[in-house]
């Protein structure tokens, strides 16, 4: 039951007595209401659409199936009328025929383009038919041509034919797929700076190649991706279709051959910082990205290099880095060499990784220890961003997976095998009402001596981003002198709630628990519970959080940026 008061030159109220679903439909659609602010609305014009009501409801509920509806208008008092619907039984499916004629009947893979689009109707057999279900069936078995080989397709024939009498509808449409597109020459505009097979060589697909909708949109991803680019329009104009292949055209925005970056940096947990980065993007005028980076902290001193080779068609990047680590945490000073061989490829919302990675570390701590290690290393990364928004999530999940492992013994100390995974949820069911925010974190390494495994590949935990409340890697296995070494095993997660109170600011609530130790057997979880601010800064988000730990009772401050990973 609906009631709409009206407030024009004639004053009056409507109410509609149907289903919820159809009063909603009359509510939005009948001129009865949609006239009724009409300033210039007489008594004589009012009764002309109180006389047309019935008949414009029974064409209104002929789109939702109901083509025997009894619609009746009355008059409860004066200026006060009652719209009464008996809507009947539903026209249902009786039968849908989808025909696909031209030329994809000769592809190799018609049966299964057949099935797929008999699959997305949104009207099956039994179904109550409804006009709009019917319309967008068809725009959706269209689309699934005319993005992939047959852009030109159109529907040559469709047909509704209801009998009222038998309350049975049957469904038919033909669709012509025009013929076969192929891409044809790729054309690149805009490049100065930079060899043009450094964004032509990203394109998944080669001249004479089948159209495809979604590898015009990878390659743009991969050009907008590409560190030499600040921009791209990838277009693919049919109206310049030539022997049935239609040209790509490419425009890209370049960003200048080298970057300088200079920055001041804070961490709750290091202190104050600088960080220096150099990057050069044509080494060898092959489109070549070398690189070199400076990060000073306090308690933790890194420089990196690196170069990487030009992502290629098939989706994959190559890259060398190497990287000098001084660290001095929780009584620990290490001093490691990390140098790798990687290929990478990604592809929409998968990163996955594969390279060879040798590392050298020297581990002292306060006299007691003084460890010499070194690891050739194979390893094997996934990481999966499926969010509404990477800076920003409100919704959606993150998963990353590492696995690594010694090649026996050679060049190593020990033979080992390293599994490390994270992952984080967030939910959003109502803005307003805030956002929820999962995280997991699971580690473990299998050696024959674990006190020759590199320290860098042990685990500890404490701090921003793991369990709160803690000090910076303060859990892990005791070390002499209060020092804290890594542990074999690791576990942390952490539940947390962020409620909106301003533009760009939400309040968290939060719990962590977790700890790193020498085995599954000898772990005691850590607990914490804490209160924070988030703050969607136009860069990145940031974390400000107080916790208190469950150990020692006492409250500490971290301060990070607001992304998991």
């Amino acid at each position: 039951m609906a009631t709409a008061p009206a407030r024009g030159k004639v004053s009056y109220e409507v109410r509609i007595d149907a289903p919820a679903a159809l009063a909603s439909l009359l509510q939005d659609q009948l001129d009865l209401l949609n006239n009724r602010d009409d300033p210039e609305l007489d008594e004589g014009q009012l009764q002309a659409l109180l006389h047309d009501t019935p008949d414009e409801a029974r064409k209104l509920l002929e789109t939702e199936g109901y083509f025997h509806a009894e619609v009746t208008v009355q008059t409860e008092s004066a200026h006060h009328y009652l719209v009464t619907v008996r809507p009947g039984e539903p026209v249902l499916v009786d039968d849908v025929t989808v025909r696909l004629l031209g030329p994809i009947r000769d592809e190799e893979d018609y049966q299964t383009r057949l099935a797929a689009v008999l699959e997305a109707r949104d009207l099956p057999m039994g179904a109550p038919f409804r006009q709009s279900d019917w319309d967008s069936s068809k725009r959706r078995v269209l689309r699934l041509l005319t993005v992939d080989r047959f852009p030109l397709a159109k529907l040559a024939v469709h047909q509704a034919n209801i009998d009222p009498q038998t309350g049975r509808a049957q469904l038919s449409v033909d669709i012509d797929s025009g013929p076969r597109i192929e891409f044809g020459q790729l054309s690149v505009q805009g490049m100065r700076r930079y060899p043009v097979k450094v964004a032509s060589g990203l394109a998944d697909f080669h001249e004479g190649d089948g159209y495809s909708l979604q590898k015009l949109a990878d390659y743009q991803s991969a050009l907008e991706q590409a560190p030499h680019f600040s921009s791209a329009i990838v277009n693919a104009d049919m109206s310049k279709i030539e022997n049935n292949r239609v040209p790509v055209e490419v425009e890209v925005t370049e960003f200048p051959r080298q970057k300088l970056e200079l920055g001041l940096t804070y961490d709750s947990e290091e202190g104050p910082g600088v960080r220096l980065g150099y990057d050069y993007y044509n080494i060898f005028r092959r489109g070549l990205t070398g690189s070199v980076l400076l990060d000073w902290k306090q308690n933790e001193q890194n420089v990196s290099f690196g170069l990487a080779l030009p992502r290629q068609a098939d989706g994959y990047g190559h890259s060398v880095t190497l990287a000098l680590k001084d660290t001095d945490v929780q009584g620990v000073q290490t001093r490691a060499l990390d140098t790798g061989i990687w290929r990478v490829r990604t592809r929409g919302k998968i990163e996955a990784r594969v390279g060879l990675e040798y590392l050298q570390e020297r581990e002292q701590v306060d006299g007691v220890i003084d460890n010499n290690t070194r690891a050739l290393v194979g390893v094997f990364g996934w990481t999966r961003r499926d969010v509404d928004d990477v800076l920003r999530p409100r919704s959606g999940t993150l998963l990353d997976v590492n696995l690594s492992g010694t090649l026996g013994n050679a060049l190593s100390n020990t033979s080992y095998v390293r599994g490390y995974s994270r992952a984080a949820a967030y939910w959003t069911p109502v803005p307003r009402w805030g956002t929820r925010v999962g995280r997991l974190e699971l580690g473990q390494v299998w050696a024959k001596d674990v006190d020759q495994v590199p320290s860098t590949r042990l685990f500890r935990a404490g701090g921003a981003n793991s369990v709160r409340g803690y000090d910076y890697q303060s859990l892990g296995v005791a070390g002499p002198n209060g020092s804290v070494l890594g542990g074999r095993v690791l576990a942390t997660a952490s539940v947390e709630y962020q409620i909106p109170v301003a533009r760009d600011w939400a309040l968290a609530l939060f719990s962590d628990a977790g700890n790193a130790a020498r085995n599954w057997n000898s772990f005691q979880l850590e607990r914490a519970n804490g209160i924070g601010a988030r703050w969607m800064s136009p860069l990145a988000p940031l974390s400000f959080d107080l916790a208190k730990s469950e150990r020692d009772h006492k409250i500490r401050w971290h301060m990070s940026p607001g992304l998991v990973f």
